[in-house]
């Protein structure tokens, strides 16, 4: 079993969205924001006759890095904004978007800023020595709204936990099978560990095998490119102090699944083992 590839993947290597520094004006004249996209709803305040209602959602992100190399790769979150208002005149919003680990005390601050739509969203970078967890995303703001009789009302938005996303250690699963090209039924062992990536204090990376958690046995035998339609459940196994889980199946032509449930420090993993004809497939 080859060692997980260290590049990034696709979604980690999408251009970063460059982040306002400071507040905007908008436009003189603009209308109320268009009806809000199917973003959840986490705060709507009234001043006087207007009204501002705020969207956000956020996602998450694996601390990864190339153990050959020790290059460890930034951590990302994204977020979108949407702001709606009504009763008057977005004339100028000032705001930041927040990042706070759950149960730690340090607040994160990136200032935003919404376009003539009211919309907003970033792809931001953390260091890869970030603590995995999870974490709150919030908004701060202050948006101001010109009525038709000309008076200006502030709305002042503080909202600590919009979203909550996780930031995990990447892991795999190593794991083999005996009697692998047999479907004859025969008893054949399944025998792996799961590793998390590890950072020194030196720096240095490395896959560290993981002592406790579950793994999840099930199979498929359309394997990893087909949906889940046909996987079959098999059961759990536990991971012992020493790390090495094990059990005996049936020699069948099909793909074995091996899923790894993570917890709030280590990443979901998959991974698949040919038994049968699906041998030398090179996947």
């Amino acid at each position: 079993m080859s060692l997980p590839s260290t590049s990034r993947s696709s979604v980690f290597r999408r251009g970063l969205v460059a982040l306002a520094t400071s507040a905007t004006l908008l436009a003189a004249g603009l209308v109320a924001a268009p009806a809000a996209q199917a973003i959840p709803l986490v705060d709507t305040d009234t001043r006087d006759g207007t009204v501002v209602t705020t969207r956000m959602q956020a996602g998450g992100d694996l601390i990864t890095g190339n153990t050959r190399t020790n290059e460890l790769y930034p951590v990302v979150f994204r977020y979108k904004v949407d702001l709606g208002w009504t009763g008057g005149k977005l004339r100028a919003f000032d705001g930041v978007v927040t990042l706070q680990r759950v149960g730690g005390s340090h607040v994160r601050r990136y200032p935003v800023t919404v376009d003539r739509h009211g919309d907003a969203g970033a792809t931001v970078r953390l260091p890869g020595r970030i603590n995995p967890g999870f974490y709150r995303v919030g908004i701060e703001f202050t948006a101001a709204l010109q009525r038709p009789d000309g008076q200006v009302n502030r709305h002042r938005v503080n909202i600590n936990n919009a979203e909550t996303v996780s930031i995990r250690r990447n892991t795999w699963v190593k794991a083999s099978i005996t009697n692998p090209t047999a479907t004859d039924g025969r008893p054949s062992r399944i025998s792996g560990e799961v590793r998390v990536l590890s950072i020194a204090a030196d720096g240095d990376l490395s896959w560290k095998t993981v002592h406790s958690g579950t793994v999840h046995l099930s199979y498929d035998p359309d394997g990893p490119w087909k949906d889940d339609a046909k996987n079959v459940y098999v059961r759990a196994m536990t991971i012992p102090r020493d790390g090495t889980f094990s059990t005996v199946v049936s020699a069948q032509d099909r793909w074995w699944k091996l899923t790894y449930t993570g917890n709030d420090r280590f990443a979901r993993t998959v991974n698949w083992l040919p038994q049968g004809d699906h041998q030398g497939c090179g996947c």
